[in-house]
């Protein structure tokens, strides 16, 4: 887990007002049923019944969970059902009581926003709905009805155990799995889980209809029950947050907060988070302190790395990785032979060094070293920077040196270019020296976002020539979108995948091992069953795994002068959700 102090978060007195410039935050859909990204208001505004703690490393892939708006929970023996018992007399900021029949409304609203899809909650289908009939009416009944105290057909639609989410009491709520997932607790730490007002939304016009929220609600912003809340917004400019003074966790003591800092109650009064595109501004108003924390990248990193007086936050346990996928379903990279070639064509050190600033460790697919046991299962070892292996690859693929290939293109991000193009350039130069010719080719994120990075596995798979040939996953790198890791095999190398699989890739190994991982308790099966999908992987070589990250961004981090900022810890999402540290343990120097 990503950590840079264990400091306690209380504290008698308040700094004022915290500045911190965002380069795309925030933007024009934000608040909980949008999918703004990155998510300042998930943990400061909106909590999850549950929080990993902060204070600790990953040790062999396993978390510990601590008590956010739930105090205890427990697990059946079978572990496909986990009872959640929530803390009693809290309020939204607002004054609206949060109980489980909030949560229960949470949970089918988001439910409801995601099509009536059981796999909202992450990209894996672990709720049987097949019982929910959930919608609008509903909406109606929860809004007459109010969820201080359900009316008594509310409160049996409420307490209907066959659906997956249920409540057995005004503080106790029940999560039924549809088969054991040992990682479901990992889950809360997707933006799914977050907690917010239910109440308020139904009185602002509702939730909207699946896919396309409310678009008041971008600027109404729904009341959650966490240290801070929204006082002032106007997107894709500046929001400003300001403490909640009926915060449950205001009354925390030091030892509290400095042994769960996720719910501590924050240092600064104030928090203006601005919408700063133009990297140059963010380092002018780092430099002269006109913002105390900003996300600083490319050119202008090197001058951070350079002085001593900042600090750029790192990743003490690294859960982000940057590779490059290659299309399995359209030739030359439909052959297994000309993959291996090309991973074997890769100076992996000279694309760290060169392209993310020294900031980079090798790594073996498609895990990251954070989960323990299920990195690398197989003790594999990174692909290796050998032209003669490569060369060897071609000849046996009926290509030597190159003859009888075509020019293969490489898709750039233009939002990442600040990294990708040296890093693209690097991979040219090296393939060219086995004799394949690689074009790059820059192409925007809304192109990249619309035309292949979103699309599912199915669709993908039979609309293999709209994908690129070769393209680097997301302009930043691919961080996860909860703990789990689950969530990395799921998307990269399964057919079950919703989003940037952009090898094409599945293999019924792989697919069988992704599904054990979401249906099973027994750890050492799993384990064994990843073993042979790393295996199967690593030879049909979908992917050059380029670099694990070390900063955020690739080429870039948050950054803070420590003559005024003293220490922080990031977000338990280590970091696909949020990529941010966590504003209530921003402390003062």
């Amino acid at each position: 887990m990503t950590k840079t102090s264990s400091t306690s978060n209380s504290t008698s007195t308040s700094p004022q007002t915290l500045v911190i410039d965002d380069p795309t935050w925030p933007g024009p859909a934000i608040g909980p049923l949008s999918e703004g990204y990155p998510d300042w208001l998930f943990y400061e505004v909106y909590q999850p019944l549950v929080v990993a703690n902060v204070t600790l490393e990953f040790s062999s892939g396993g978390l510990q969970f601590l008590p956010g708006l739930a105090t205890t929970w427990t697990a059946s023996p079978d572990g496909q059902t986990y009872t959640f018992n929530l803390r009693p007399g809290v309020t939204f900021s607002n004054g609206d009581p949060f109980n489980s029949y909030a949560a229960w409304t949470d949970f089918y609203m988001q439910y409801y926003m995601g099509g009536n899809s059981s796999s909202f909650w992450v990209p894996l289908d672990i709720f049987d709905s097949s019982a929910v009939n959930f919608g609008p009416a509903d909406f109606a009944l929860i809004n007459q009805s109010g969820l201080a105290s359900p009316s008594s057909g509310l409160l049996a639609m409420m307490s209907n155990s066959s659906w997956p989410v249920y409540v057995s009491g005004p503080n106790t709520i029940v999560f039924h799995l549809k088969s054991p997932f040992i990682f479901f607790l990992n889950t809360f730490a997707a933006s799914s889980a977050q907690i917010f007002d239910p109440m308020y939304i139904l009185k602002n016009g509702g939730p909207g209809v699946p896919g396309s929220p409310n678009p008041i609600l971008n600027t109404n912003i729904p009341p959650g029950t966490g240290p801070y809340m929204v006082s002032r917004v106007q997107t894709q400019s500046f929001l400003v947050l300001q403490k909640n003074p009926t915060y449950w966790g205001n009354g925390l003591s030091a030892a509290a907060a400095a042994s769960n800092p996720v719910v501590g109650p924050g240092y600064y009064t104030n928090v203006v988070i601005k919408d700063i595109p133009d990297e140059a501004s963010r380092y002018i108003d780092l430099s002269g302190n006109a913002a105390q924390l900003s996300d600083i990248v490319g050119s202008d990193f090197k001058l951070v790395q350079l002085n001593p007086s900042y600090t750029p936050l790192t990743i003490n346990s690294p859960a982000c990785m940057v590779m490059m996928g290659m299309n399995t379903k359209v030739f030359p990279t439909n052959v297994t032979l000309v993959r291996q070639a090309i991973v074997h064509s890769i100076n992996y050190s000279q694309v760290i060094d060169e392209a993310a600033f020294g900031e980079g460790f090798e790594i073996v697919g498609p895990e990251t070293p954070n989960y323990g046991q299920f990195y690398d299962p197989g003790s594999l070892q990174p692909y290796t920077y050998n032209l003669t292996l490569a060369q060897q690859d071609l000849v046996k693929a009926g290509y030597p040196n190159g003859t009888g290939l075509p020019s293969v293109t490489l898709d750039i991000d233009s939002s990442g270019v600040a990294w990708n193009v040296p890093a693209a350039e690097i991979i040219q130069t090296d393939l060219a020296q086995v004799g394949i010719n690689l074009k790059l080719q820059v192409v925007s994120s809304n192109y990249a976002d619309s035309t292949y990075l979103y699309w599912n596995y199915t669709y993908m798979s039979e609309h293999p020539t709209q994908m690129p040939t070769l393209a680097f996953n997301y302009f930043t790198g691919f961080c996860p979108d909860y703990l789990a890791p689950t969530d990395y095999w799921g998307v990269f190398v399964s057919g079950t995948s919703a989003y940037g699989n952009l090898a094409v890739y599945d293999s019924p190994v792989v697919d069988n091992a992704v599904s054990l991982m979401a249906h099973s308790n027994n750890l050492s099966a799993i384990v064994d069953s990843l073993r042979v999908a790393q295996k199967q992987i690593y030879d049909d070589a979908p992917y050059a795994w380029l670099f694990g990250e070390k900063l955020l961004s690739v080429d870039g981090t948050w950054v803070w002068n420590k003559n005024v900022i003293k220490n922080m810890y990031m977000v338990p999402d280590v970091t696909g959700v949020n990529d941010l540290p966590l504003l209530n343990t921003i402390t003062p120097a």
